[in-house]
């Protein structure tokens, strides 16, 4: 057996650190089954230098992106005057009495805002910019969801007039707070109310007397939007609430005449929307149902659904991610489909709700999904070709129809995604701008490549980009951005070739020289150097531990001297150079630094500013000393203390107990986790408190990290 000096010695410091952490003794015993959890962590490193001048650069002005649609460049609030808030160049007063009025719209019926819009927030199923002129004609009538302007590069400009509601939170929810209390039952029962001469269409209002608030139904559409808007947890259970006091008032206290319009369930829907909670699509359908209904009967005619009602509900189902979400979108559009047929002409089906439900077909992991998007995009046509211009299909439609086939892991999905972008570019050559590919289009493609599994997927996908190139230096609007290079270079890590690393890497530093030389839209960012630290970990190279750590080094460097701050060290970045010292393979010196470096990040993890251990970080230390070390005392104690920390830090996931069953022996199992080696169990069968901050699954974990 081998004795390893690093492990032998250094790690005795290791146990020594965590010596104050006791253990949690437990008796607990149960047993159910556990679905298997297949531990596919795998990730890279090359040495990169700094002194090679493609890393040094002077200090230069860094770019501002405003990376939320809910910022404001400036705003303040006085109770004397209302709110100042400050749009660049221009800056505006919007007295507190104003508050109850609408916000300026653009023809897309959407608030404004200054900022900038990032393409991976909008890639690969972007929902936006898909009015028609007969949309815009009926903008009026609710749906505040869509911008107004689109490039085709990396990044997006939206100019929105702000809903100044969203810019301040705090205010946000005071102005509900005291709206609510306003127009409580017992706040009605004390007070007296006259009409104010000064309304729109006289319409009687409450008066607030510490301000003066008016409360009438832009009020609290004002509000509803507001929260839509405002990216916090709770703001669809908010906009609920407003609306639900909307139907009390209108029921209860008819003279006030506080009646919600479309625009106040449309609204409210729109959070629900952008919630993505699993319930969305079923909450945003009933309301949905119940509008049809009071509409109908009479109740309320201003409660009569639109097509951006419609469109509304259809992407809450497609954002929800529930189960059954993509045939209920299309069981809307049908329902869209009918009403227009039969003479409805405030339902209209539009690209932008085709487009709602392709996407849904897009992230569904349903066999056929792909397939029944490109059914949706061929009913498009039809409906188009029989005189319905609204449904005539665009860039947006075809680029999520190119990501749903990118995400079905098909044979065949890649070249079929590659076919519909040649279809794009044969509509543009005929004329048709509004199916002119853009740099989405591309990188759907070029992530098509990458997931494919084919044999030249890599090369494949560079040919994309190295055509993105072409067009751009032939003046054309397509360019290369950096998720185009980042999905080229996961292209290259998966791609299982001895010099893929190497390629990656290449192609890093190519992005590097590029943004030197001026072309700001390909600058690394963390995912840039996480994928090549990918490809190091899956490659069969000799020191790649080290290759990656030095990856992971520059990044640190890179950042804390501000020359990029988009390359900001975080967990997944530590995740995967553990991950690569984990599949290390060599003599016991390479084995001895794999183990050090990986004891190293995790020790600074435990005291950084950039995150903290999870789950997937202790399972992979696991997995580094279960690779790295000879089966003896030593490692079996230090098997104990990570499982100490796992408890301590709630982060018990089913990859921490995956690890622990191949390191054994079973006795040590059973003593730490409670059960018998062979019993199959996951993490819920323990007690709540071990695995209370675990976020397990890829789509969680990017959920959680949005929230």
């Amino acid at each position: 057996m081998r004795a390893p000096t690093f492990q032998c010695l250094a790690l005795v410091f290791f146990l020594a650190e965590y010596k104050a952490v006791a253990l949690v003794e437990h008796r607990f015993r149960a047993s159910t089954t556990r679905d298997s959890s297949p531990f596919s962590v795998a990730l890279p490193a090359r040495t990169m230098s700094r002194t090679n001048g493609r890393w040094h650069r002077q200090n230069r002005h860094q770019e501002c992106r405003l990376r939320f649609t809910t910022t404001l460049q400036s705003m303040t609030i006085d109770p004397e005057t209302g709110i100042s808030s400050s749009y660049g160049d221009e800056s505006r007063q919007i007295p507190l009495d104003m508050l109850g009025q609408q916000p300026p719209h653009d023809l897309s019926g959407r608030t404004h805002y200054n900022g900038e819009y990032s393409e991976e927030q909008a890639f690969p199923h972007e929902m936006s910019e898909l009015f028609t002129p007969h949309d815009q004609q009926q903008i009026d009538q609710g749906m505040p969801s869509t911008s107004d302007s689109t490039s085709s590069g990396g990044s997006r400009r939206k100019s929105r007039n702000h809903n100044e509601a969203m810019g301040d939170i705090a205010f946000l929810r005071k102005r509900t707070s005291d709206i609510l209390q306003l127009t409580s039952p017992e706040h009605l029962a004390s007070t007296s109310f006259t009409a104010d001469a000064h309304s729109d269409d006289h319409q009687p209002m409450l008066s607030f007397n510490r301000g003066g608030m008016k409360v009438e139904v832009n009020t609290f559409n004002f509000l509803i939007d507001g929260w839509a808007f405002s990216g916090e947890l709770d703001a669809a259970d908010q906009a609920l609430r407003l609306l639900e006091r909307m139907e009390e008032l209108y029921y209860q206290y008819p003279d006030l005449k506080i009646c919600p319009d479309v625009r106040s369930y449309t609204k409210t829907i729109n959070a629900l929307s952008r919630s993505m909670r699993p319930d969305a699509g079923d909450l945003a359908e009933s309301i949905l149902d119940k509008m049809e209904y009071v509409s109908n009967n009479g109740e309320n005619v201003e409660a009569k659904p639109n097509t951006y009602t419609y469109t509304a509900v259809i992407e809450a189902h497609a954002n929800s991610g529930a189960e059954g979400s993509p045939s209920k979108t299309e069981e809307l559009l049908n329902r869209m489909i009918e009403k227009y047929q039969t003479g409805d002409r405030e339902v209209v089906p539009n690209a932008r709700c085709f487009n709602a439900a392709i996407s849904a077909h897009a992230k569904s992991d349903v066999p056929g999904a792909a397939q029944q998007a490109e059914y949706l995009l061929n009913q498009m046509d039809n409906l188009y070709m029989s005189g319905l211009q609204e449904a005539k299909p665009n860039s947006f439609n075809y680029n999520s129809l190119i990501s749903a086939w990118a995400n079905c892991n098909e044979e065949g999905s890649a070249q079929r995604a590659a076919e519909i972008l040649q279809r794009m570019e044969q509509c543009y050559a005929y004329g048709d701008a509004s199916c002119k590919p853009t740099t989405v289009s591309f990188n759907a493609v070029i992530d098509a490549y990458a997931k494919s599994g084919l044999e030249d997927a890599a090369e494949q996908a560079e040919d994309v980009l190295r055509r993105m190139e072409n067009l751009s230096k032939a003046g054309g609007d397509v360019k290369p951005n950096t998720r185009s290079f980042n999905s080229v270079m996961n292209a290259w890590a998966k791609s299982g070739r001895e010099d893929a690393a190497l390629k990656a890497q290449d192609l890093l530093e190519y992005m590097q020289r590029l943004y030197d030389e001026g072309n700001k839209s390909v600058r690394p960012d963390a995912h840039s150097f996480v994928t090549v630290i990918n490809a190091y970990a899956r490659s069969h190279m000799p020191g790649k531990a080290e290759r990656a750590n030095n990856l992971f080094r520059i990044m640190k460097e890179e950042y804390e001297d501000g020359n990029n701050k988009r390359v900001r060290p975080s967990v997944v970045a530590v995740n995967a150079v553990m991950n690569a010292c984990a599949y290390t393979v060599g003599d016991v010196p390479e084995q001895n630094r794999a183990m050090e470096i990986a004891h190293q990040k995790l020790k600074n993890l435990e005291n950084s500013e950039y995150g903290s251990p999870d789950q997937i970080t202790y399972g992979t230390f696991l997995k580094v000393c279960k690779n790295q070390m000879p089966d003896c005392s030593t490692r079996q104690q230090i098997m104990e203390v990570i499982f100490k920390k796992c408890v301590q830090h709630g982060q018990v996931g089913n990859l921490v107990l995956q690890q622990l069953k191949a390191m054994g022996p079973p006795e040590l199992y059973l003593h730490l986790v409670g059960f018998d080696i062979n019993d199959d169990i996951r993490m819920e069968d323990l007690p709540h408190e071990w695995w209370c901050n675990v976020v397990e699954g890829k789509w969680r974990r990017r959920r959680n990290k949005v929230n």
